[in-house]
């Protein structure tokens, strides 16, 4: 007797030990499970929950611009999901959802077998709602905890909403592939279409993608996707959704016509792909802002509704002749610097050679032959396509070739082709109603020149040297200055003698014939006559600029300061309005998802506006001042540098005032102009700031013509505008046209100017003039000079 008890006692000690162990594991997944839920507390606030959804930019007309967002999602409502939908997704995904309780015992069960037969786990037993608690709160690991926890997500959610809300969050969150987050998406992608109007056999499409999203598209394996659909019907039939015979109609007349259209479809199409980016520049620019204001995850997620400035057809003019501007001029650079020897500075290059010797740095490709520039357009258009071609092809020795092929070209720079800028800005309102930062936005392509790109402007920055001498009263639209050679010597002995753009000289000029001439002397006759200090203080104030940019030397007055385009807008808009402040900007207001508004930018502006009216500080030049300055750019348009390209070429006719630039080596080619509606600036260049666009490439021959017809496009249909008359303190008078002195009986010809008050003819003509014609003329005679009438 004593064994068998002692056995007993052995067995009984056993359970009691096998209890405890399977009490105590059952009370650990107990309390895992509970302390998980309760990380979940979003449960009781899904009715409120809401998905992450793009931030959509709108142009100043309410149109679409651009989508920022990581998940591609768009919201659909119950009341707008097509039964056939529903029924497909329920008959794939979970042919009980209306009467189960957010798990079903019996799909666990299948699946448990299945997986404890393969020892992993390789199927679900998951309902729909178990999918939406998986997408919702938990990470979707393949763990038997984490389908515990789901299990108990699902019995909350189900007691917590209605079998309809339960779907609508289900379709809008489940993952469908290709970046397709909600069904929305997935039809746009797949179908082009709106939810609403799917039919059966799309509905069975898309109700095979959220078990295999890859393997089951029909962009990446359309038979895959063909023989899935013949099954999700038949499952339709079984649940008595469609009879036989009308599956079988669905399936016969769908495929034909859909596998004709996807063929034109490239398998690595995604959401992404098919979201197209109206204003690419504008758009960046746009996004910094808002991520400064309120942070990535907002923009990304939170689905803000942001109104701007721009106006999308002119983007769009602005786009296209920028382009066809830049293409043009690539090709003449080209071939200019094919024999150009001075399209690059080698000295540069020199000076990077010694570097070499010290540091591990790349060599450097400089030639400019048929066979480099071969070479250069493989680079830039077709290395990438031939390697994704050989990886698909399965080819290892075409790989290979194509790799070598990148290594020798490593050394072209990609990056020298002509660039460019285009900014237009409303000076009224302060709307930068176009932005254009460079040939074309591309992931090694996103400098924008328009907002970023410090370069010289030359002689585009002349108005700002004669605005600050005609505010100084030191010099006047009608005086006349002697066009003839001039050395500037700096404090430290330093000697620097300017020339003008042609090499010659045309004796004494008036100051309104010197600006639409662009004659560099008389710009550096005027930097002596008012000083460094006159200059710099009127270009920080009309630029937005700090003063330690400018440099106090001559060449300040022919424009060796580097500003960006956006800067050199600003001040044109600001003459347009008459030397009021323009505080441009690129957004009016954000509203969230719900329509509540975040941030009014377009009022924020008009109340800095309102109060600088109220304390006097709105003029930032004088009106006087302004209104001379645009009549002297005027006369640059009408009968200077760019009158042929925008006069004749163009045939743009409307009332605008301008300046072309051009910079030493023909580096940069600058127009910046106005009218009384629109102020915009065109830069033409390379980005590397030692790249010459070929001899001669002018201001007026290179950027004038891209402004021209820019201008002329967005006012085809607008009202034909005027400056406005003459503000309290300009006056007519004249002046003797060769002494720019005030008329006396001793002048042959006297012509009429504008003036400010105080700041008139500041001699009387005596008729010395002409002695000073012949004295000049004797001593250009002298040193082999040219003097023009």
């Amino acid at each position: 007797m004593k064994p068998i008890f002692n056995d007993y006692i052995m067995r009984l000690r056993a359970g009691f030990v096998i209890i405890m162990l399977v009490s105590l594991m059952g009370g650990l997944v107990f309390g895992y499970i509970l302390s998980e839920v309760r990380n979940f507390s979003g449960i009781e606030s899904l009715k409120k929950f809401q998905p992450s959804i793009p931030t959509k930019i709108y142009d100043v007309n309410g149109e679409l611009i651009a989508e920022l967002f990581h998940q591609k999602r768009d919201l659909v409502s119950y009341q707008n999901l097509p039964q056939p939908l529903i029924n497909a997704f329920l008959a794939t995904e979970d042919q009980s959802f209306y009467s189960h309780i957010g798990v079903n015992p019996m799909a666990i069960v299948r699946a448990m077998l299945k997986n404890i037969a393969a020892g992993r786990i390789v199927q679900g037993g998951s309902t729909i709602t178990q999918q939406l608690a998986k997408r919702l709160f938990t990470e979707g690991e393949r763990t038997y905890a984490r389908k515990a926890v789901e299990a108990v997500l699902a019995l909350q959610i189900e007691k917590k909403f209605t079998k309809q809300e339960i779907l609508e969050m289900y379709f809008n969150q489940i993952y469908l592939g290709r970046g397709c987050y909600g069904i929305s998406s997935a039809a746009k992608l797949f179908f082009d279409k709106d939810v609403k109007t799917l039919n059966v056999a799309e509905s069975a499409v898309l109700a095979a993608l959220p078990s295999a999203p890859e393997a089951y598209s029909p962009l990446m394996d359309t038979h895959a996707a063909y023989e899935k659909n013949r099954d999700i019907l038949n499952r339709m039939v079984d649940m008595d959704f469609l009879t036989r015979e009308r599956a079988d109609e669905i399936y016969r007349s769908f495929w034909p016509e859909y596998v004709q259209k996807i063929k034109t479809e490239y398998p690595t199409k995604t959401a992404y792909t098919r979201e197209v980016d109206k204003a690419p520049y504008f758009t960046d620019y746009v996004r910094q802002i808002l991520v400064s204001r309120f942070g990535e995850d907002a923009v990304y997620n939170e689905g803000l509704n942001v109104y701007t400035t721009l106006n999308l057809k002119r983007q769009r003019a602005g786009q296209k002749y920028l382009q066809t501007g830049i293409e043009k001029q690539d090709d003449i650079s080209a071939k200019a610097n094919q024999y150009y020897s001075n399209a690059v500075d080698r000295g540069l290059f020199s000076a990077y050679s010694r570097l070499r010797t010290i540091f591990s740095l790349p060599s450097v490709l400089v030639k400019n032959d048929l066979e480099t520039r071969f070479k250069k357009r493989m680079v830039d258009n077709l290395n990438d396509s031939l390697e994704v071609l050989s990886l698909i092809s399965g080819a290892p020795s075409v790989h290979r070739h194509v790799q070598t092929f990148r290594e020798i070209t490593s050394g072209i720079s990609t990056t020298l082709n002509v660039e460019g800028a285009l900014i237009a800005i409303e000076p009224q309102s302060g709307y930068i109603t176009t932005l254009v930062g460079g040939s074309g936005f591309s992931v090694d392509n996103q400098f924008n020149r328009a907002i970023q790109a410090r370069r010289q402007p030359g002689s585009a920055f002349k108005p700002y040297v004669y605005g600050a001498g005609i505010e100084s009263r030191l010099i006047n639209a009608g005086m006349a200055l002697p066009d003839a050679p001039i050395m500037d010597i700096d404090g430290e002995g330093g000697s620097w003698s300017p020339d003008n753009y042609e090499g010659d000289y045309m004796g004494l000029v008036r100051v309104r014939k010197a600006l639409a001439a662009s004659i560099n002397i008389i710009s550096v006759r005027i930097f002596d006559i008012i000083g460094a200090d006159r200059i710099i203080e009127y270009a920080s104030r009309v630029l937005k600029v700090p003063e330690t940019r400018f440099h106090p030397n001559p060449s300040l007055a022919l424009g060796t300061t580097e500003v960006t385009p956006f800067e050199m807008a600003t001040g044109y808009a600001t003459y347009a309005n008459r030397g009021r402040e323009v505080i441009p900007f690129a957004i009016r207001y954000v509203v969230d998802r719900d329509g509540i508004e975040l941030a009014n930018i377009e009022e924020e502006v008009g109340n800095v506006i309102a109060a600088k009216e109220e304390d006097g500080s709105i003029q930032v030049i004088p009106e006087d001042v302004a209104y001379v300055m645009t009549s002297l750019m005027e006369g640059v348009v009408n009968s200077g540098t760019p009158t042929r390209t925008i006069r004749g070429e163009a045939k743009f006719y409307q009332d605008c005032a301008g300046k072309t630039g051009t910079t030493s080596n023909w580096t940069d080619a600058w127009f910046c102009g106005f009218t009384p509606d629109i102020a915009a600036v065109v830069w033409v260049g390379y980005d590397k700031p030692f790249m010459s666009l070929g001899k001669h490439q002018a201001g007026a021959s290179v950027a004038a013509p891209i402004w021209a017809r820019y201008m002329k496009e967005i006012y085809n249909g607008m009202k034909e505008s005027k400056f406005g008359p003459p503000p309290p303190g300009v006056y007519h008078g004249a002046v003797c046209a060769y002494s720019g002195c005030a008329p006396s009986e001793k002048c042959t010809k006297i012509v009429s100017e504008l003036f400010v008050q105080g700041g008139g003819p500041r001699c009387k003509c005596n008729g010395e003039h002409m002695q000073m014609k012949s004295i000049l003329e004797r001593y250009m005679e002298k040193e082999g000079l040219v003097l023009e009438e």
